[in-house]
């Protein structure tokens, strides 16, 4: 007796990547999202690329510092320069550097470069003139010898700066008073300001400078912190503080009264942000008059990363503790939960206009990236270790200096890392089912240019990578791979190459058959 034979039932299932989301560093992930990136781009979304270009910047031989103002600004050892000029000496190191008007103020060294009158020098002035050669008539101090050599108080101090006057043999005219005019060796202020005659003792003359931790530039005044205070200098003029005369474009001093943990300092539409790790200031008013302040508790910047402040599109981004958050004048939103539970620390940022860019170091392992968030897509991707030191913008192209004094622009097809290294880990292919399973087939597609290749790795259960295929182009053409794995419940594929290549989508194909 024949009997008929029936083939076990099979459920052949096709699922296809067709959008790229970036990288996912938690336990949960989903299709198109990738376990770890190196030199990609999300440009040609949903595809897959790599990121472009970069072209050296020459010229320079250990630089530490950069900014980009007027001109490109950079310290090389211990040298200014000023658009190619060196300009004046600093101390080495990493540099806070800011602009406002001609004066170009570099952290912590407290000097200034004013680019109006070529003229390089000290934030704050302390001179003492000797005994006998300082003269006080009722409104002016002349001095009879210059307080330095080659130097005259016109080149020391300005109108509208705050002068501390001490150790004058007439102890009324040792006060903090605002210069009204200058002229060679005289200083003249209101009128009945002092007791007429010549001191008989040392007179020292100051202009000083707070001790700032964080400073930017807001309103044409530069803004900066230390333990209690925010300070914003006189309007137009970075080299004058301590000015409380009553008119709009004095300086401003806003003692909290208890030592505070600032870790960053912004400029905000028309606001400044003062920002603790834990908490939010935010100072409005466009005048002393007017300024106002309102505190809120919420995620600050982290301590360190106090160069991750950038606007992009009008959103504030920033390195907080947690991950990097956006600002839009509510409460902040933490964009970076595909990080899952790595921490980052020493942050700084730069921004193209539409992409905002990141050096962070990993606080588990000290390895130091670079990551992009797109920010029209909200895809975040790895690019490389690249440990930045700082990012600026000259003439609308973005660039950065490494810690190894390398300074690079970015984005440039011409010339510029032609053929890159990349690859692309994909999320796991988990499967949670109690059915048998097996894969079948799995097809990339994807564009090569001229020169590159791409190659496909798989690991099955955690083993070990294994090749399983690759593929040259000698010309630019577009490949369909096909790719047969092993069985398994845990797939992972890695793409990687050199040269452009357009990933456009995987597939793969399986099939689940009855329990086990």
């Amino acid at each position: 007796m024949i009997l008929p034979f029936f083939k076990a039932g099979e459920n052949r299932t096709r699922q296809q990547i067709l959008e790229w989301h970036g990288v996912q560093y938690g336990r949960t992930s989903r299709d198109g999202e990738l376990k770890e990136s190196l030199n990609l781009s999300a440009r040609e979304y949903p595809a897959l690329c790599q990121r472009r270009g970069r072209m050296p910047i020459d010229g320079y031989e250990a630089p530490t510092a950069a900014f980009a103002g007027d001109q490109l600004v950079v310290v090389d050892g211990t040298t200014l320069f000023y658009g190619g000029k060196a300009v004046g000496t600093v101390r080495a190191g990493e540099k806070q550097i800011v602009q406002v008007n001609s004066k170009v103020c570099v952290f912590p060294d407290q000097v200034y470069y004013d680019t109006a009158t070529d003229r390089f020098g000290t934030m704050a002035e302390d001179v003492t003139i000797p005994a006998g050669k300082c003269k006080f008539t009722t409104r002016e101090l002349t001095v009879t010898a210059g307080p330095a050599e080659g130097k005259t108080l016109e080149d020391l101090f300005a109108v509208n700066q705050a002068v501390e006057i001490s150790g004058a043999s007439i102890g009324e005219n040792n006060k903090t008073i605002i210069v009204r005019a200058v002229s060679g060796n005289t200083l003249t202020f209101y009128a009945d300001s002092f007791t007429a005659g010549d001191s008989t003792a040392d007179v020292r003359l100051r202009r000083k400078m707070p001790e700032l931790r964080c400073v930017c530039e807001a309103q044409n005044r530069l803004w900066g912190v230390d333990d209690t205070t925010i300070w914003a200098s006189a309007w137009g003029d970075p080299l004058t503080f301590y000015n409380y005369d009553g008119s709009s474009t004095d300086s401003c001093a806003i003692s909290l009264g208890t030592a505070r943990q600032f870790t960053g300092i912004c400029a905000y539409g028309s606001n400044v942000l003062i920002f603790e790790e834990n908490s939010l200031i935010k100072l409005m008013g466009s005048e002393p008059v007017d300024y106002s302040l309102y505190f809120y508790t919420v995620p600050g910047v982290q301590a360190g990363s106090h160069k991750s402040l950038q606007v992009v599109n009008e959103v504030l981004y920033y390195k907080g503790a947690a991950g990097v958050y956006a600002y839009t004048g509510a409460a902040p939103s933490l964009t970076s939960e595909c990080f899952g539970t790595r921490r980052f620390d020493s942050a700084r940022a730069g921004t193209d206009g539409q992409r905002y860019y990141i050096s962070m170091r990993d606080s588990d392992s000290g390895e130091w990236g670079l990551w992009v968030l797109d920010t029209m897509r909200g895809i975040w991707l790895r690019e490389d270790g690249t440990h930045v030191l700082d990012f600026f913008r000259p003439g609308g192209a973005l660039c950065f200096l490494d810690d190894g004094g390398g300074m690079m622009e970015m984005d440039r097809d011409d010339g510029g890392e032609s053929r890159l290294e990349w690859c692309a880990e994909l999320a796991p292919f988990d499967w949670t089912m109690p059915e048998r399973k097996q894969y079948t087939r799995l097809y990339l597609q994807a564009d090569l240019d001229a020169g590159a290749y791409v190659k496909v790795e798989l690991r099955e259960d955690g083993g070990v990578w294994r090749q399983v295929c690759i593929q040259h182009a000698e010309h630019r053409k577009n490949i369909a791979l096909p790719i047969a794995p092993n069985r398994c419940d845990r797939l992972q594929v890695r793409l990687s190459g050199k040269g452009r290549c357009l990933v456009r989508q995987v597939t793969r194909e399986y099939v689940i058959g009855g329990r086990r």
